[in-house]
């Protein structure tokens, strides 16, 4: 299988691109700067060519927002909701890596711009007709990976290892269980079977 990792050099997306690798798939990154022939130019603040999806299996979506209310608008928002059309016309998957808060922004006054910006986009794929998952991990860390502990519903808080965000995405792109669900991702000391931990939660 052949598949998009967008933000595959980045701090999370990395990881997903190795797990892949390391399942046997065919993986290209898109990056605003694409490095080799495994790379593809791809910035989600400007429009996208239907044609840079051809012959792709899934897509990730793992990127790091600007940092300003109206540059996150145009890539969380704007940019996904433009991927999201496409993807849905061609009927590729797409899992899209959030966070917690999404429905508590002003808990967070000095993110609230790019947390409503991440809520924009989360609400675009949901109704865009493409199969999806959105994984909204808890605070990031750098830590090794565990185990997970899967929520619904944003009631809560903590940390959870990149590593295994990494693992939950390639998990909901490789298992369709997860399709069209929203989960909150949480550390815990043992390992998930996937699937199952998928079929679990209940459908957006």
């Amino acid at each position: 299988m052949k598949y998009l990792v967008i933000g595959g050099t980045g701090r999370t997306g990395t990881h997903a691109v190795t797990q892949l690798r390391n399942l046997g798939h065919e993986v290209l990154i898109g990056t605003r700067h694409p490095r080799d022939e495994h790379s593809l130019a791809i910035d989600l603040a400007t429009p996208l060519e239907p044609q840079i999806f051809a012959d792709i299996d899934g897509i990730i979506v793992s990127v790091e927002p600007p940092t300003d209310d109206a540059g996150a608008d145009a890539v969380m928002h704007q940019g996904v909701a433009r991927l999201a059309e496409l993807a849905a016309a061609q009927k590729i998957p797409v899992i899209l890596v959030s966070q917690i808060y999404i429905t508590r922004a002003d808990e967070h006054p000095d993110m609230a711009g790019i947390i409503r910006a991440r809520a924009a986009g989360e609400q675009s794929l949901r109704t865009s007709g493409a199969p999806y998952a959105i994984v909204r991990p808890s605070w990031l860390t750098n830590a090794p990976a565990t185990g997970a502990r899967l929520e619904q519903g944003d009631h809560g808080d903590g940390q959870i290892s990149r590593e295994t965000v990494a693992q939950a995405a390639v998990a909901a792109l490789l298992h369709p269980e997860s399709h069209n669900k929203t989960f909150e991702l949480y550390d815990a000391p043992i390992p998930l079977d996937w699937p199952t931990a998928f079929t679990a939660l209940t459908p957006d």
